[in-house]
């Protein structure tokens, strides 16, 4: 499970940290060598963290999110009850609701989550957390 912070970087890296990290992701999923999966939510997440971003023009982000779309996530549909673990996540953690979809996601899948967002660092959640820095010891 990756969030949006990682995301990102794979379309943008002007001021990004752990890009390599995050591009060894997005080739390791290219390749066939690991699925990647992620909530719906993730593609409004990205969408508007890169339109926020004013080096890029609005045909670079839209060119992004067709690439985003072109990689075939593993992508999971917020239904009723994973709202409702994401609710009592977000309140438990004092995380938006955003974040703790995330968390919510990646428990049903029963999957790690991998994320550059430090909210979600050192959080004793339902599942384990990845820091993006940490991706190239882990998976190396």
């Amino acid at each position: 499970m990756l969030d949006a912070s990682v995301l990102v970087k794979w379309f943008s890296t002007t001021g990004e940290a752990n890009v390599a990290e995050a591009v060894d992701i997005m080739e390791r999923h290219a390749e066939g060598d690991l699925v990647v999966a992620v909530p719906d939510l993730a593609y409004y997440e990205v969408a508007n963290a890169l339109t926020g971003k004013k080096v890029l023009t609005i045909q670079t982000v839209n060119l992004a999110m067709r690439d985003l779309f072109d990689f075939k996530l593993q992508t999971i549909a917020i239904d009723a009850e994973l709202m409702v673990e994401a609710v009592k996540r977000a309140r438990e953690f004092k995380i938006t609701i955003y974040d703790a979809s995330y968390i919510a996601v990646a428990e049903k899948c029963n999957c790690p989550l991998v994320t550059a967002n430090p909210r979600h660092q050192g959080l004793a959640v339902g599942c384990q957390v990845i820091p993006l820095e940490r991706w190239g010891k882990r998976a190396g």
